[in-house]
């Protein structure tokens, strides 16, 4: 028997990687259930298709979005974990917590898809990520000071992660103060992603 088997409070993290990915699959899946094929009233012509698929359009975005931050989010989550060597039941419940918040954006992308003009659906769909982001920081800071690191990760990049980790933060923040201003373009700062990864990775 392995040292963190039988009586002992740690696991193993590949079971908990396995159900992320077979939960983000499903939450990806969802996000499309959401963009049905408009119906539409009355007479049939290629104005009435066009005008139908006009009116669908912040779905689609919606969509595009959503699904764009699941992936980056799966994306830190398989490097955190890379990273990781054991996990309690601690770090378990930070994760499942975590997934919860993760099932919820296909509601939450749906609800911004059909009233995004309204403050309150962006509200909730921002606060969504302001869970995911959250969670996903604590999940890297009690990881480090419980000292479940592998030993060959340096400090560089236990810093990179932890910045990465606060940024998305930071940016949920601000996309829910935005809401309240330009709501339906409140969502743009996560544009900034991309860009602010790689000016972290040059510092």
């Amino acid at each position: 028997m392995s040292e963190y088997e039988g009586s002992s409070p740690y696991m193993d993290t590949s079971r908990l990687e396995t159900l992320v990915d077979g939960i983000f699959a499903i939450a990806m899946t969802l996000l499309v259930l959401g963009l049905a094929v408009p119906q539409i009233n009355g007479p049939l012509s290629n104005m009435a298709v066009q005008t139908a698929l006009y009116n669908i359009l912040p779905n689609f975005i919606s969509l595009v979005i959503s699904f764009i931050l699941l992936a980056i989010f799966w994306k830190i989550h398989h490097r955190i974990f890379k990273q990781i060597k054991m996990m309690n039941g601690t770090l378990l419940w930070i994760n499942m917590i975590w997934l919860l918040f993760i099932v919820l954006v296909p509601f939450s992308a749906s609800l911004t898809g059909d009233y995004g003009q309204f403050p309150i659906s962006n509200v909730i769909f921002n606060v969504n990520m302001l869970g995911i982001a959250s969670l996903l920081y604590l999940n890297w800071h009690y990881a480090t000071r419980s000292n479940f690191i592998h030993e060959k990760v340096d400090d560089n990049q236990i810093t990179f992660t932890k910045r990465i980790n606060l940024s998305f933060v930071i940016l949920a923040v601000l996309a829910i103060f935005l809401s309240f201003i330009i709501p339906q373009w409140s969502s743009i700062v996560y544009l900034f992603t991309i860009p602010l990864e790689m000016i972290l990775k040059g510092l």
